[in-house]
């Protein structure tokens, strides 16, 4: 069952109460700045939220918050919407904010709102499905808060912030294309925008990426000077600002070192564990369901933030068909299966195509070993 399929079912959520929401949007707005107003009155209150809250920031996360009420209120509860929550569960565990400061923030919000109730009887039931939405909100930050806490314990930690990155570089290139097209001028507001949402893609990770040499401040800057330039001299330096901020951090980032290495080891220790070791302990004979299994396993727990699609064939594919492909040979079938790895549009793709190559290789080798042993 998807994750949105099972909130539907815990919360009970009505596929058609959208129309009920958008009522209810229109009935609490006129006390929204109050309500917001005194939220962070009572937060403030506390000692603990006053690290997390600066105060010359007030008025933007008010903003930020009936924003966010809005479109928990105003659109449908679908895959865009489970994200658009999502990541502000995640943003609150890179600044890590506490998850029980988060409950009571959500716990204080729903208690402002049903005090309006006292004021206006009649929105009792407009308030209650506000914030019937505001307990699916908290569920999905959370889970969300412990699945970044869960990864950042685990070797697979990156596969989000890799994939964001190389959505920064796709819209970037297709930037650069469109700004070639028009003899180095401006990109079209399209592209622009969608390397915009790039960037706000990789908030989250903001601070790690400044480590390792990329900026997004500094990039958006250079941005947003190229889209204001008035000539086509200033036009070309915010240009080549632009690419100096971004290509070259990304050559050097330390993000596909660090996820390449971390999951040809993991891919490694699980297939010698798996694959080799278990086997022999257990005097087990190998046949084609188990091996499959087992590569399919290792391959798309440890690289999975790479691999577009895995699969296994009877017959050979064609040179064009796939970026790797490799044979395996099962003795007591007297068999040969061909597994078939095709990539995602991944940065640095090459050195990643590489480093999966060596571990197909390795594990037909070690099954091969392990065959001839039996």
């Amino acid at each position: 069952m998807s994750k949105i399929a099972l909130i539907k079912e815990i919360y009970q959520l009505d596929e058609n109460d959208l129309p009920m929401r958008k009522e209810a949007l229109e009935k609490i707005a006129p006390y929204a700045q109050e309500i917001m107003d005194r939220f962070y009155e009572r937060l403030l209150e506390k000692e603990e939220f006053k690290d997390f809250i600066p105060e010359e920031r007030i008025p933007e996360l008010k903003r930020k918050q009936i924003d966010f009420v809005a479109s928990l209120l105003s659109e449908p509860f679908d895959d865009r919407l489970y994200a658009k929550i999502a990541k502000v569960g995640i943003a609150h565990y890179h600044i890590r904010l506490d998850p029980l400061y988060m409950s009571y923030g959500y716990h204080l919000l729903s208690e402002l709102i049903l005090a309006l109730s006292k004021k206006e009887p009649s929105l009792l039931p407009y308030l209650k499905l506000i914030i019937k939405y505001l307990k699916v909100a908290e569920a999905i930050m959370g889970e969300e808060y412990f699945a970044q806490k869960s990864l950042e314990h685990s070797p697979y930690r990156g596969n989000d912030l890799f994939l964001a990155v190389n959505r920064l570089h796709r819209a970037y290139m297709v930037c650069r294309a469109s700004m070639q097209e028009e003899g180095g001028g401006k990109p079209d507001e399209a592209h622009a925008d969608r390397f915009f949402e790039s960037l706000d893609d990789l908030k989250p990770y903001r601070g790690v990426l400044k480590e390792a040499g990329l900026d997004l401040a500094v990039i958006r800057r250079h941005c947003t000077e190229l889209l204001h330039a008035d000539s086509p001299q200033e036009s070309g330096r915010a240009a080549e600002a632009l690419e100096r901020s971004i290509i070259r951090p990304l050559n050097d980032l330390g993000v596909t070192a660090y996820l390449s290495l971390s999951s040809s080891l993991a891919a490694v220790r699980a297939m010698t564990d798996i694959v080799y070791r278990r086997s022999v302990m257990k005097n087990a004979q190998i046949d084609r369901a188990h091996v499959e299994n087992n590569i399919e396993t290792i391959l798309t727990d440890t690289y999975g933030w790479a691999i577009d699609r895995l699969e296994f064939l009877d017959e050979e594919p064609g040179e064009e068909a796939c970026d790797i492909v490799k044979h395996l040979y099962f003795d007591r079938e007297s068999a040969i299966v061909y597994l078939c790895i095709i990539l995602k549009d991944v940065s640095n793709r090459i050195y990643i195509q590489e480093g999966i190559d060596l571990l197909a290789e390795t594990m037909k080798l070690t099954l091969f070993l392990r065959m001839k042993a039996g």
